[in-house]
């Protein structure tokens, strides 16, 4: 029997392991001892930590918090000599999630001031956290070497929100272009730290949907980053693992023609919009590192066992085949549902 380390990388390698790899974010485990039970049954733990830091000129950042309680709000400012920026975030206290209620750029002013603070910035390699991460998780899982997700998605997710990039990549697309490759110089950087990093496999958390991103903002926003950043992580040896656990029919054919080597995070039916069958035959060269919907969680164990069997069924025959969780799930169902999972995946009858 392999262990989890090899079990996992041995898959995304793209190769033949001893069984289908079942796989979890290791800070989505609530309960650690029913996670070291599951752990010793054969679940692997994926972390992940970033592999830069950034150094930031002519900047001031201040950072406080207002409210009690669940009205808690994180704010922080950013002031240049060019204007200032200022986002507003809350913490969900069920899942520990933050989610920004106010971005950073609200306006097409707040272009130009963003632009400086990348103008300003520059990427400098950070690797000892992920050395220290990767000895505590050993042979049990992996550790990704995470960079930021891909300059279009950065901006749309952390610095603008769907509304204001909707608005900047349909009516200024000039100004919008300007500072995408501002930020994409970052990019850039990171992507050559993680190449020299002492990370296997880089953690791309771009959170792509199609019900956003149509095709044609795909080939000229997302397209050209992939085949530069996948090309110089390939050339290091390095396995791109990028996040995609939206819907992706729309964009399934330009998702193929990227050289990302893993397609993480892909969630089917009964949430999204792929089968695990047609995510095969769409992106037969790649890796598919399969989302357990997490509607399923709250489900009967026999609903979750027929759901997982028939993931299965369409893809557990083809190399470079996993089965995880990547999302925030009901947490009191953790043991419930993953016993279930792991039932589903290993039970020979």
């Amino acid at each position: 029997m392999m262990n989890g380390r090899e079990r996992l990388m041995t898959t995304l390698r793209g190769e033949k392991a001893d069984r289908v790899p079942l796989t979890i974010y290791d800070w989505l485990i609530p309960d650690k001892k029913a996670g070291k039970r599951l752990i010793d049954k054969g679940l692997i733990t994926i972390n992940s930590k970033r592999v830069f830091h950034e150094e930031i000129r002519g900047v001031t950042v201040r950072k406080k918090e207002i409210g009690l309680g669940i009205n808690k709000e994180f704010v922080t400012t950013i002031e240049t000599p060019v204007g200032s920026l200022v986002e507003r975030a809350k913490l969900d206290p069920t899942l520990q999630s933050r989610w920004v209620i106010e971005h950073f750029i609200k306006s097409l002013d707040d272009y130009r001031v963003m632009k400086y603070v990348f103008d300003h910035t520059e990427t400098k390699p950070a690797f000892e956290e992920f050395r220290e991460a990767d000895v505590r998780t050993g042979l049990r899982g992996i550790v990704l070497g995470e960079i930021l997700p891909i300059p279009i998605q950065w901006l749309s997710v952390e610095l603008m929100g769907t509304e204001t990039w909707s608005e900047g990549v349909m009516m200024y697309p000039d100004e919008m272009a300007e500072l995408h490759e501002s930020l994409t110089r970052l990019y850039r950087q990171q992507v050559s730290i993680a190449a020299d990093s002492p990370a296997e496999v880089i953690w791309l958390p771009d959170n792509i949907t199609g019900s956003i991103m149509s095709p044609q903002l795909f080939d000229q926003y997302c397209g050209p980053i992939y085949a530069e950043a996948c090309v110089e992580l390939k050339q290091a040896d390095k396995l791109s693992f990028s996040h995609f656990d939206g819907i992706n029919r729309p964009i399934a054919k330009n998702i193929a023609q990227t050289p990302v080597d893993i397609i993480e995070a892909f969630t089917p039916p009964p949430m999204c919009d792929m089968t695990v069958a047609e995510a095969c035959a769409a992106w037969p060269d790649k890796v598919l590192s399969l989302n357990v919907p997490g509607i399923l969680f709250t489900e009967p164990y026999e609903v979750i066992e027929s759901y997982i069997k028939q993931y299965m069924k369409e893809g557990s025959q083809r190399n470079g085949f996993v089965i995880g969780c990547t999302e925030e799930y009901d947490f009191t169902k953790f043991e419930h549902a993953f016993s279930a999972i792991g039932s589903a995946m290993y039970d020979e009858s």
